[in-house]
């Protein structure tokens, strides 16, 4: 497996240095077998296991990974022209919205400002209002619930057995705080299957991808599907608002489709893998001052370091670079497919002391690659910031306060009540 793993980085390597019609034809069957491998192994066995073999840089997926902190933040820092790509995926580009917003960091890298528009579009219809409704009893109550049913399982819990619970709750909560929907449980249930199923027919996010997409005439199901989440979504009390303006060019049914796959792809596949990283990784003799929201950021932060909820930032490079792998470097010419890897730049043990180890306390903690952001580019910065990091927060206050109420639980010692004292 060592060997495979080497001769792939290398036949790679080669390829990317010598681009051409050739090339990129070979790099696909690359791109279909390092997909495959990395959906079946788990991205972080996939990752950590080609930085042991060749440090923090290596080819895979049909690209160059940037697992070197000081170079996937210079990355993460400049203009991103994203190109078809979403994580570990190439992407079909026809099946997505014209606003889809990574794929506009392309324009903006020429100059273009429909970016910043459709950001702020976003911003202003749903971002911006929901940090208040993540403080709303019906929101609160979602996250109670979840950590009730987590604490029914074990600590930390089986994640097999609460997988379901998980993603329903993931559901409702973006889908209330971010639009003021109430959702009725057939509306939760094609829902979750359109976000998070992985069967191409049935996969918002799988069935715009290669090579698992199936033809255009086969996606009924996918259409249905997303028929009913945009119904939800321009008709939700956030959206019924909305007006084009000046500022943008959408209309309220081209808005609501932006704000579907957004919440689809970075709503929902983003706080699932933080919520289940916060209900699984975080140390159960850590003490947290849940009185104290900046401590409880900080536990957030730290699992998110740990344990990235989104792992590859894919640019195509705007010069001519050289990369160091295995200890030796490598020129590659300007239009690189590269992958700034949040994951592994997190865990670069030459920015991060003990990266391995879970500490909130970590001087440099701000510093980590969370949420596409650093220094101060924040123009990119995932604009749900805000709302996962307070969600994630007031989940980790529910178990701790679950766990604490059980603790302090003390059985009967007298089942008789006319013999107490």
């Amino acid at each position: 497996m060592n060997f495979l793993i080497r001769l792939s980085n290398s036949l790679q390597i080669w390829l990317l240095q010598h681009p051409s019609s050739l090339s990129d034809f070979i790099m696909r069957f690359f791109y279909v077998s390092d997909v495959l491998s990395y959906s079946l192994v788990t991205p972080q066995k996939f990752l950590l296991k080609r930085q042991q073999l060749l440090g923090q840089n290596f080819a895979a997926l049909g690209r160059i990974i940037i697992g070197e902190y000081n170079l996937a933040a210079k990355i993460i820092a400049e203009p991103q022209q994203r190109a078809p790509y979403i994580g570990r995926f190439r992407c079909i580009p026809d099946r997505f919205s014209r606003h889809f917003l990574l794929f506009l960091s392309d324009q903006e890298v020429q100059g273009d400002d429909a970016h910043q528009k459709a950001r702020q579009a976003v911003w202003n219809v749903a971002l911006g209002p929901a940090l208040k409704n993540t403080a709303s009893p019906e929101a609160q109550d979602l996250l109670h619930e979840l950590a009730t049913i987590a604490h029914t399982n074990g600590n930390p819990p089986n994640l097999d057995d609460i997988g379901d619970d998980i993603q329903r709750t993931v559901v409702q909560y973006i889908m209330f705080v971010l639009l003021g929907v109430t959702l009725s449980p057939d509306q939760i249930s094609d829902l979750k299957t359109l976000f998070f199923s992985e069967k191409p027919r049935k996969s918002l996010l799988v069935s715009k991808v290669k090579p698992l997409a199936p033809p255009a005439n086969r996606l009924d199901e996918v259409k249905r599907l997303e028929d009913i989440a945009l119904a939800i979504i321009e008709g939700s009390p956030a959206v019924c608002r909305y007006e084009p303006g000046a500022e943008d060019d959408m209309s309220r049914r081209e808005l609501s489709v932006l704000l579907m796959q957004a919440i689809a792809i970075a709503g929902c596949l983003g706080s699932e893998s933080l919520v289940r990283s916060l209900l699984t990784k975080v140390p159960p003799d850590l003490e947290i001052d849940l009185d104290n929201p900046y401590e409880v950021l900080k536990v957030v932060l730290e699992t998110a370091r740990r344990h990235a909820p989104v792992n590859n930032i894919n640019t195509v490079s705007q010069t001519a670079m050289t990369v160091t792998i295995n200890g030796r470097k490598r020129n590659f010419p300007k239009g690189t497919l590269l992958s700034a890897n949040i994951g592994l730049a997190n865990l670069d043990g030459s920015f991060f002391k003990e990266p391995l180890n879970f500490d909130p306390h970590r001087e440099n903690l701000l510093a980590a690659l969370n949420f596409n952001s650093v220094g101060e580019a924040k123009r990119r910065e995932c604009p749900g910031r805000g709302i996962a990091e307070k969600m994630g927060s007031d989940l980790l206050i529910a178990l701790r306060s679950k766990a604490a109420a059980r603790n302090h639980e003390t059985p009967c010692m007298n089942a008789n009540p006319s013999e107490s004292p």
